[in-house]
């Protein structure tokens, strides 16, 4: 959309590309997948979805595997990848994502946009100032200057100075459901070539990630702070790098969850203002671009048409309660039994968006192999996904 040109981006960011994630030790330790992006299959006929055809084919061959069917997938164990520039790939078949240095994007984005006429004032707000009816008039900064608007889009993060802080919204908490709510990250020297894709180990309180950059590796354990201290996930991080550490573990605190709504009379949240969903399947970047898509969209006037901000909300917060549901079922579909952690992962009740296509998927594993053809797990991944949330991969 922005017309930037992808070569110069993954070169200032020191990128890489990204075809999926790999998960280790999630299902049971020793067990691993990977969720590849793009389609998986192709239409054989039009009346039955490919996965009916692949269960019939597991009952013929018990040890298919459907990463095979999979062009991501097969490229990404073999280390390969091309940005297909000439659109030769099969459409829908090749879709990829990058890695990046978060802080390195930051500064890129920020030089294209001044460059484009965009104004940057630098400051601290010390207050924000409202119209008689609650509307934000203004925010004051530390420096004296007032600065007005029509409208004010809340990027303060966590705080949400304007959105929670000033409005009033509250804040709905979903740690119940995905109960990892600290990480520890550090870098670390780079040891090899890059790997096309995420690693996402399981850990007794969590799990690790690895991505790899063109000059160091990006690692992390998410965690539940319940069952796992700062100092311990620190240790497990370091204990199990594949490099030097550049640095020492940095901690990071947050809490799952989303505001009751994320546009309130002129102000509409983005990014954490609006909410926060664990870094498992690097969805927070997704969210950003999802809630501008839908205000380009709904992109109001000065009247602030109420219908128009009940249907931004209605979208933008079903698609936050749809990935934290594709973020619940990676916890919820385990066989693990080895930590007080993953039991209570395994056994947890979940939300009834998605315990009814969940309980589908356990009815048709207790079923009669010649009956197991209508429900498929990969089948439920992608109904609680939504229409899926790789748009962008990030370290």
């Amino acid at each position: 959309m922005l017309q930037i040109d992808e070569n110069d981006f993954v070169r200032n960011t020191q990128g890489t590309f990204k075809l999926g994630i790999e998960f280790v030790d999630w299902f049971k330790p020793g067990h691993r997948y990977l969720h590849p992006f793009g389609r998986i299959g192709a239409e054989i006929d039009p009346m039955l979805p490919f996965h009916q055809h692949f269960l019939k084919y597991k009952t013929l061959k018990p040890d298919a595997d459907i990463e095979d069917f999979s062009l991501t997938s097969v490229a990404a164990r073999a280390g390969k990848f091309t940005s297909d520039p000439n659109r030769q790939l099969p459409p829908n078949h090749w879709t990829y994502a990058y890695h990046f240095d978060a802080s390195l994007v930051a500064k890129y984005l920020r030089q294209y946009a001044e460059a484009r006429g965009i104004e940057r004032i630098e400051g601290k707000v010390t207050n924000v100032n409202q119209h008689e009816n609650g509307f934000i008039k203004s925010v004051s900064m530390e420096s004296g200057e007032d600065i007005s608007g029509d409208f004010f889009i809340d990027c303060t993060g966590f705080r949400s100075l304007l959105l929670g802080n000033t409005l009033g919204i509250d804040y709905h908490d979903w740690s119940h459901y995905l109960p990892c709510n600290r990480a520890v990250a550090v870098p670390s020297e780079k040891i090899e070539a890059p790997i096309p894709y995420t690693r996402s180990t399981a850990r007794p309180a969590g799990w690790q990630w690895r991505i790899p950059l063109q000059h160091r590796t990006g690692n992390g354990y998410v965690y539940a702070g319940d069952y796992l201290s700062d100092d311990e996930a620190s240790a497990t991080l370091l204990a199990n790098l594949d490099g030097k550490a550049l640095d020492d573990p940095r901690l990071i605190r947050f809490t799952t969850g989303r505001r009751d709504v994320v546009w309130e009379k002129n102000c509409v949240a983005l990014g954490l203002s609006a909410g926060f969903l664990e870094p498992l399947e690097s969805t927070a970047i997704h969210l950003i671009q999802i809630g501008v898509a839908w205000l380009l969209a709904l992109l109001p006037d000065k009247n602030f048409n109420q219908t128009e901000i009940d249907e931004y909300n209605r979208i933008v917060t079903g698609i936050y309660e749809q990935t934290r549901d594709f973020l619940i079922l990676h916890y919820k579909a385990t066989e693990r039994d080895d930590s007080d952690f993953w039991r209570r992962c395994r056994d947890m009740e979940i939300p009834a968006t998605l315990a009814n296509a969940y309980g589908a998927v356990q009815e048709r594993r207790a079923l009669p192999d010649w009956r197991r053809r209508t429900v498929c797990p990969d089948q439920l991944a992608g109904r609680a996904h939504g229409s899926g949330s790789h748009a962008s991969g990030h370290e």
